[in-house]
């Protein structure tokens, strides 16, 4: 088996459910996709763009994971400010690695790639909060209050380790299909220590975002993990009204607003929200640091009867959020097209090749957006083609019940179609095969609908 990039001719379409990323993305000069990083990450497509630089998916071709890539492109910061971007990307680096929570990425890696820096992260899919609200206008109390308690028990470990995260808003967290909770970007999370007591940022420059920021650290002054309640209040004041607490016509009157404003009372606009969790939530806003609640752990029990009035005691319950099929920042995909003989040949050689490097999961991946973009019937020969291929790559990557879910899926739509029943029989067979492996002989399908039938 030989080693190297797998470069198949690209196909006439992307990621369906994915869009080349945010304008001016595509085809930026030095960034592409099937670019190999660091002699094992291949770029799949771009989903995010920051101030300093891009987040792409990618795989991780020795591990066969997806994995988000996020760079810091130093040539695009100015020359005076390269040194403080550089210390705060190795600084998140850092950061996000020490912390062991399931609300929070996993970091694989750290590097260089030409003049860029590399940081290589678990690939979180589901939905910005901030789409979320967006779409729902303002979320039930349950689920305001669910989610703000996840985000505390990240906080409670962050804080624990002695960091800040110093801009928390919608758009640095995700929402999985389960309802799981993930904090995102500590790149400007600060240490409290005094060892690194120095603060990264430049003269005259506030870091965090103005709608979220708390009047200390509007001000100017040295943050601490109160900052993060406040920030925290704003989140949640959002979820439940569908606007922040404060709203101005540009950033200076912002961070005025949040320093002498008014603490607004959420029950004026939204009076379905219990007395206790709206004074809890007054007190997030407060103004001075020491008026707020003593620590996220605090907050978090104090959030939980709300997100399960009938089991206070219980631990947090994750609520449920319908998630579309793609990852966050991306738009819709393109409209179901009619594939060609040619090109179902060319994708199916293309998967070939990456299983050959056993590279199993991408495969199944490409073969499922393919399976997606064409918007096949579910019992046409090439769709039935497709999914079985889908199905024994999973098994390959011995993820047996993703495969097992995959056989009984196409099982089904092959005995309601009441067409070729041998491969419904061979079908069933390899899905006992994956119970048996798993040593779950009741194992259903019910819990999880598969990739290619979405």
């Amino acid at each position: 088996m030989t080693a190297g990039p797998c470069r198949p001719a690209p196909l006439p379409w992307g990621p369906a459910g994915d869009a080349a990323g945010p304008a001016g993305d595509k085809g930026r000069p030095g960034l592409q996709a099937r670019d190999r990083i660091g002699d094992r990450y291949e770029l799949t497509y771009p989903i995010g763009r920051g101030g300093m630089g891009q987040v792409w998916a990618g795989y991780d071709e020795r591990l066969d994971r997806p994995v988000a890539v996020k760079f810091l492109r130093q040539l695009e910061v100015p020359e005076d400010e390269r040194d403080i971007a550089v210390k705060r990307f190795r600084r998140e680096a850092r950061a996000t690695a020490r912390l062991d929570h399931p609300g929070v990425p996993v970091v694989y890696d750290l590097g260089e790639h030409g003049d860029d820096l590399y940081l290589v992260m678990q690939l979180v899919r589901g939905i910005v909060l901030g789409d979320h609200i967006a779409e729902q206008e303002r979320l039930p109390v349950r689920e305001a209050a669910s989610i703000a308690a996840q985000i505390c028990s990240v906080l409670a470990a962050a804080h624990g380790a002695s960091l800040v995260h110093r801009d928390l808003k919608p758009q640095n967290l995700m929402i999985t299909s389960s309802g799981a909770v993930k904090v995102l970007d500590f790149g400007v999370a600060a240490l409290l220590g005094p060892a690194d007591a120095s603060r990264l940022t430049t003269t005259g420059r506030t870091l965090g975002t103005p709608a979220y920021i708390a009047p200390e650290q509007a001000a100017g002054d040295l943050v601490g993990p109160a900052a993060d309640l406040y920030a925290l209040g704003c989140v949640l004041y959002e979820m439940l009204t569908g606007r922040p607490p404060y709203e101005a016509a540009n950033a200076p009157e912002m961070l005025r607003r949040h320093m002498h404003s008014p603490i607004p009372v959420v029950t004026e606009h939204r009076p379905d929200v219990p007395d206790d969790l709206a004074h809890l939530l007054f007190c997030l806003l407060a103004k001075e640091p020491a008026e707020r609640p003593p620590s996220a752990a605090q907050v978090e029990k104090l959030l939980v009867p709300f997100a399960d009035e009938d089991a206070p005691n219980a631990s947090l319950p994750a609520v449920p959020v319908p998630v579309p099929a793609r990852p966050a920042s991306s738009a819709a995909g393109p409209a179901p097209v009619r594939l060609s003989p040619q090109q179902l040949s060319e994708a199916r050689a293309q998967a070939q090749q990456l299983a050959e490097h056993e590279r199993f999961v991408q495969a199944a991946e490409l073969l499922g957006r393919i399976l997606r973009a064409a918007g096949g019937q579910p019992h046409a020969a090439e769709t039935v083609a497709l999914r079985m291929d889908i199905a024994n790559l999973h098994l390959l990557a011995g993820d047996f019940r993703r495969a097992c879910q995959e056989f009984e899926a196409l099982a089904d739509d092959l005995d309601q179609a009441g067409t070729d029943a041998d491969l419904a029989d061979e079908c069933r067979q390899h899905a006992t095969i994956c119970r048996q492996e798993l040593a779950d002989p009741t194992l259903s399908t019910a819990a999880a609908v598969p990739s290619s039938r979405r």
